[in-house]
Order: structure tokens, then sequence, then C-alpha cells
């Protein structure tokens, strides 16, 4: 088998890439009989081809960038982490935001939305007692700011319950209106946290599409996931652990579609995963990455395990009170907290539109089909608007979608 190096010269091939005779017996050839194996080798040689190139660490800015920098730090796509950046205004000067009175005086006797586990594990992928697994959501509970407080940096005997505000919908700002019209859960802070960061609007042209605040403590973990978003991400009390993985690895994690389910109250008090209602069934038969053609509400494609793959090679980041992570768009990250002196975490985040690149598209696109065509069928989830396999569903012990 020929390779080819910088020392093969395609003017010397015998190929034609304008001679469209050869793609019957290519066509014969992957519909007949090609290895699966080979494809699989292709895939982990793929991987391999990136990790050539790219950085093993988070690249260090010293001060903050230009709009142009930041303009390049995108275009390159790796996580970076930046000094002397601060999302606070003029406003909040004067202010001690690693301490949680701040908070508690700017929002008053306002009830905001905090999620609440049993095991600080919100939107992650458990089993119930009858051995199915679901993907889990966290109960959500009003109540005021001083009241979460109250809540955090307690040890597990003291309250076993975790508590985070992660509402994640822009409660500080958003770019389009809430769908019930509401106001920003939590828009007293728009007085002292900016609207964006400026020399990322200037790099991608355009407002932040939502910029969030979270508040918790070390018993919270954000489990495995991806977003769409250029995201600017800023402690501003305690530190947050991030484990990032590059989109390549998407191959070696085993994603599934979960049928949802939410935390509720038992009649001890217990919070238990509940199983959502069922939808009517949509009538259009075809599926997709999103969401299911089969009874029920659509299927969350989530990673169950809370440990990444051995053979990954993680990026990991300890991000300290007043430093700021660029996360490109598309990293998979897990987030843990350490708590600053006053028992919490407090940070601030911007998510920036994602520009979409024809050639990447295509590419990311191609790369899942043929690592689902090497075999990866049960754990790569199939580029929107595929056909989805039904082996990539999770099924309950009776054997039912």
């Amino acid at each position: 088998m020929r390779r080819y190096n910088s020392e093969t010269s395609l003017a010397s091939s015998t190929y034609d890439p304008y001679d469209l005779d050869h793609l019957d017996h290519f066509e014969e050839t992957v519909n007949g009989d090609v290895p699966s194996r080979d494809l699989r080798r292709s895939i982990e040689e793929s991987v391999e081809d990136y990790y050539d190139m790219a950085p093993r660490e988070a690249t260090i800015m010293e001060t903050p960038p230009s709009a142009l920098e930041a303009l390049r730090m995108i275009h390159n796509g790796h996580p970076c982490v930046i000094k002397g950046v601060s999302p606070l205004s003029e406003s909040a000067e004067g202010h001690d935001w690693s301490k949680s009175k701040v908070y508690e005086d700017v929002a008053g006797s306002k009830k905001v939305t905090v999620a609440v586990t049993d095991d600080g594990w919100a939107d992650s992928v458990r089993t119930l007692p009858n051995g199915r697994k679901t993907f889990v959501k966290a109960l959500d509970a009003k109540m005021t700011v001083k009241d979460l407080v109250s809540r955090l940096g307690k040890k597990p005997e003291e309250d076993r319950e975790a508590y985070y505000l992660q509402s994640q919908d822009g409660n500080i700002y958003r770019d389009t209106p809430h769908y019930s019209g509401d106001p920003e859960d939590l828009d007293m802070f728009q007085e002292y946290i900016n609207r964006d960061v400026e020399w990322m609007k200037g790099a991608v042209g355009r407002e932040s599409e939502a910029v969030n605040l979270w508040i918790g403590d070390s018993r919270s973990t954000t489990s495995l996931h991806h977003d769409p978003f250029e995201n600017i991400y800023h402690v501003l009390a305690g530190s947050k652990i991030f484990t990032l993985l590059p989109p390549i690895e998407t191959a070696h994690l085993k994603q599934r579609f979960y049928a949802p389910s939410t935390l509720q109250r038992d009649e001890n008090n217990n919070l238990m995963p509940v199983l959502d209602p069922a939808l009517a069934r949509p009538s259009s038969s075809s599926s997709s990455s999103s969401s299911s053609s089969r009874d029920g509400p659509p299927k969350i494609p989530w990673v169950a395990s809370k440990q990444t793959p051995k053979s990954s090679r993680k990026i990991r980041i300890t991000l300290k009170e007043g430093e700021t992570l660029y996360l490109p768009a598309g990293w998979w990250h897990r987030v843990e907290q350490e708590e600053g002196d006053e028992g919490l975490v407090v940070a601030v985040n911007y998510w920036y539109h994602h520009e979409i690149h024809p050639a990447q598209y295509a590419y990311e696109r191609l790369f899942r089909r043929v690592a689902i065509a090497s075999g990866l069928k049960e754990s790569v989830v199939p580029p929107m608007g595929d056909e989805v396999a039904d082996e990539i569903y999770e099924s309950d012990p009776d054997g039912e979608e």
C-alpha cells in the first residue's frame, strides 16, 4: 500500500480526480466488503493527525486580547486562559464579589430558579431502580439568593442535597425575549455585569447571545457535554476545574439517546427521577439526531460515563478567581468546583455566535458517518438529518425504547 508523503508527486500519479469511472468500483467496494477495522483505523489515524498539530495544553494570554487577536484565537479553535479580564461594570467597583453578601444585597427578596439535586449531578444519566437508564434533569426550586447562599458550603451530613443557580437561559441578559415574556431571572445584576466582552463582540461582530450567572459549591458538577457557542467564562469567587476534550474525541465517547426524566419529591420528601410524560407521536416518520419518531418526548443524546476515556488526551484547567477561559464551540467539557473562603463558587459566562464554515461542517459530518460505518453506530450520534440506528437508543429492561 502506498502512503502519500512530501516526496509523492500527484503529477506523477495515474489517478485522475476528474475521471468519475472509478466511483463505480468505489461504491461496489464500500457496499460490498470493506472491513470495518480499516475504517476504524482511519478514524484513529485522524485523531492522531489532529494531535500531531494541536497544542497539548491551553494557551495563556497575560493580558486581554484586542478584537483582532481574539479573532485569531477563535480561528485557532483552542482553549485559552486569559488574565486581566473583568466582566464587571463601573457600578461594581468598591464591592468584593467574592463575598456572598454582595449577591444577597443585589438580588434582594426576588426569588430565582435554583437547580436542586440529591447527588450534585444535574443533567446527567443515571439508572432507575428497574434498571432503565434515563437523562435526569434537576428539580427547579424558587428561592432568594440569600436562601441559596445559606445552603452552600455545607458538609453532606448537614445537607445532602446540592443547590446550584445554573439556569443557563441568559439569566442576566439574552438576545431574544423569553418565551413567556418574563424579564431575565437576574436582571437586577445588569447594573453590575457588562452586557458584552468588547473584544469578543468586536471579533464576532455581534452582541453575546446570552449572559449567565452561576452560583454553587463543590457539591455540584457539570457532566461532560459540548455547546454550540463560543464561550467566555470568568470566575468571580472560588475556582472551576475544567476537563476538556476536543471535538475529534467524539469517536471515543459513548453517546446514546436516553428518555428524559426530572427529579421530583416522593412522599418522604426524597428526590427521585420521574420519567417525563409521553408526547404525541410526530406526524413525520423521519428521524434525526435531536429527536425520535418513537412515542414519548424526544430522546436526549448524552454521554453516560462520569469519567473520560483512558485513551483520550484531556486538557485539565483550574480556573482561579479573576481568570477567564475562552472555550471554543464544540469542545467537550466537564466542570467541577472548589469553594472560596465563604463556601461558594461564582462565575459569569458569555455565549457568542459560532460561525459555521462550510468545509468544517462537511468534514465534521463526514467524520461521524465514517465512525458509524466503522462499527460505532451504538455510540456516535449521526449528523443532524441522517437516519438514526436503533442500536443507539437506550432501551428499558423490557426491551421497549
